[in-house]
């Protein structure tokens, strides 16, 4: 067999799932990155469920993510979360509690959902970069 002509070419221009995928992914590492410099911004603020998780700490388990926990990469979701992978339930709880208690306080995730939105015309740019 012959495998030559233009369907076996290789076009080395990335493809618009190719993009999709590296786009996701600075999304992911971009709004874990402001949703914790918010959280570290607000833990000047006075916590009050004392003793335990402290909001400076919860910035530390801020992740962002574009694959499930069992690792299978997600198409065209980019996700950025609370994580307590590893605690005990009281001390989970706790992290949850403080996490929740800053999105109250300051809304760290609010705000970074806002801003991707604001910025849909540039991440479609991207997205459709070196399709011609």
């Amino acid at each position: 067999m012959d495998f030559k002509g233009p369907f076996f070419k290789r076009d080395p221009v990335k493809t618009y799932r190719a993009n999709q995928r590296d786009l996701m992914d600075k999304l992911a590492a971009e709004g874990e990155r402001d949703v914790k410099l918010q959280m570290q911004a607000g833990q000047a603020q006075r916590y009050p469920l004392g003793g335990g998780i402290r909001p400076g700490r919860v910035s530390g388990h801020v992740v962002g993510r574009t694959s499930n926990l069992a690792g299978k990469r997600w198409q065209a979701t980019a996700y950025v979360t609370v994580r307590n992978q590893g605690f005990t339930a009281k001390q989970g709880i706790k992290l949850m509690a403080a996490a929740s208690w800053l999105e109250t306080s300051i809304h760290p995730f609010r705000r970074t959902i806002g801003r991707m939105r604001r910025a849909r015309a540039l991440i479609t740019a991207d997205l459709l970069k070196g399709l011609d």
